[in-house]
């Protein structure tokens, strides 16, 4: 193909680092992009949260709450850890503190629990610069960070309808107001992040996740179909949450005040409050008009960013570009992981079966470490990735400045692309070598690693 400086408009992140112009613009290309969107002011993003406090959905007003369940005991906010963004927690968290105390609550019975599932449990240097940033030294010393270890910090309620156990955090069980405040998010296993996963597997004990997750596994598909991206129906992992969720509001008498945001790159959509379960079902409706969006044709080779600070968050990266990839296709993931692989349970599995072929070393990964006594979090990334190698041939590329090319390679599989004087470079470059080797190619560029791509 001949030297052209003629390229589609399609603008991938490598990190917050903007890199276009390397698609040629002979070439098919699609390129997903966010639909389009409008966006709250500063000023409107208060007057909404008000808007739903007020207005909440299939529950009493916070208000309401307030006068009538709450004891004058302890409320218990429920926020991301840091391995997620935060920007809605540094937002909305003051102003739903401001609304708490004009309510009459007190000030020192506000704590707010850091939501880890089985995370390890964030530094407090973590906490400062990933979490709460200028607001730490106003709740330094009304923070409590769950650890999904620790027996003693766990009440046991009993079990699910599909006997999972229910292990909560006791401090969150004993406050009289739970108010897990999300952003929802499309999750490629579990359908749709936020809300009710502040509880599980956010304030949930290890066991109580080790047995819900540990049913999302197929032998033949590595997860099982309704368990994917954008789904809750049929979704064997959320409506476990779901019904536990329900089970402490009914069984329990537990008052749990969701408040929701929408975001997307950075900036508030929606907020909206209210009854757990029924902000779950809205965040999925209010998601697929910005999330999904329409694919022409499957790529041969499919480019996507997903920034990460290790390799098992970018895993939701690969998971999304599977979606919109051929059968043979390649996947190239643009991802810092700055902090190397991820969970050491991740690295372990990938090393104990890194000589078997992909079928294979996923249904031992699957048969050895996903039953409800062994799994651990992590693992479900090792079976999506063989799945995905499968699907792609083994054709998959990645982009990093910090990770180890051999150990990529030799555990993980996957192709590190050379550096080059600039990520631009470096991307120009593949793109124009593979041109080579497949001629004709169409290829899918993702613009936000959360899309979902429908095929028409």
């Amino acid at each position: 193909m001949k030297e052209t400086k003629e390229f589609h408009f399609t603008p991938v992140y490598y990190e917050n680092v903007k890199l276009e112009k390397f698609v040629p613009k002979e070439l098919k290309c699609d390129y997903l992009q966010v639909p389009k969107t409008v966006y709250l002011t500063e000023e409107e993003i208060q007057e909404k949260l008000i808007k739903a406090l007020e207005n909440p959905l299939n529950s009493l007003k916070l208000k309401e709450i307030i006068d009538t369940k709450y004891k004058g005991n302890r409320i218990s906010i429920l926020i991301d850890d840091n391995t997620r963004p935060n920007i809605h927690t540094r937002i909305l968290l003051p102003l739903v503190e401001k609304q708490l105390i004009d309510l009459g609550v007190s000030k020192s019975n506000i704590k707010i629990m850091i939501a880890t599932g089985t995370h390890k449990p964030p530094t407090k240097s973590q906490i400062q610069t990933q979490i709460l940033g200028d607001l730490y030294v106003e709740w330094e010393d009304r923070i409590w960070l769950h650890d999904c270890d620790s027996e003693k910090d766990h009440i046991d309620l009993g079990v699910s309808s599909t006997q999972t156990p229910i292990l909560l955090d006791k401090r969150v069980f004993n406050s009289d107001l739970i108010i897990p405040l999300s952003d929802s998010e499309y999750h490629y296993f579990a359908g749709v992040a936020g809300s009710v996963k502040l509880i599980l597997p956010g304030v949930s004990g290890r066991r109580t996740v080790r047995v819900n997750h540990s049913r999302i596994f197929d032998l033949e598909s590595g997860f099982k179909d309704k368990c994917r991206m954008g789904n809750i129906t049929g979704n064997v992992s959320i409506q476990d949450i779901r019904e536990i969720v329900s089970i402490l509001q009914k069984t329990h008498s537990k008052q749990i005040f969701v408040i929701d945001a929408i975001l997307d790159k950075g900036k508030f959509v929606d907020i909206v409050a209210g009854d757990p379960l029924t902000i779950h079902e809205q965040a999925l409706i209010s998601l697929s008009k910005i999330r999904d969006v329409p694919l022409k044709h499957l790529g041969d080779l499919v480019i996507i960013g997903k920034p990460s600070v290790n390799y098992y968050q970018a895993g939701k990266g690969l998971n999304a570009a599977s979606h919109a990839v051929k059968e043979g296709g390649s996947i190239l993931l643009l991802a810092g992981c700055s902090e190397g692989i991820g969970p050491k349970e991740y690295l372990e599995t990938m090393r104990e079966v890194q000589d078997k072929p992909y079928k294979e070393a996923m249904q031992s990964v699957i048969k050895n470490k996903c039953s409800p006594t062994t799994f651990e979090i992590g693992i479900q990334n090792a079976v999506d990735l063989f799945r995905i190698l499968e699907h792609t041939q083994g054709n998959l590329y990645l982009y990093s400045t910090f990770l180890d090319a051999n150990l990529m390679k030799d555990v993980f599989r996957v192709n590190l692309l050379p550096l080059s004087s600039s990520p631009q470079d470096s991307i120009r470059k593949f793109v124009a070598e593979f041109i080579k080797r497949t001629p004709q190619s169409h290829i899918v560029v993702f613009e936000d690693y959360n899309l979902l791509a429908k095929q028409k």
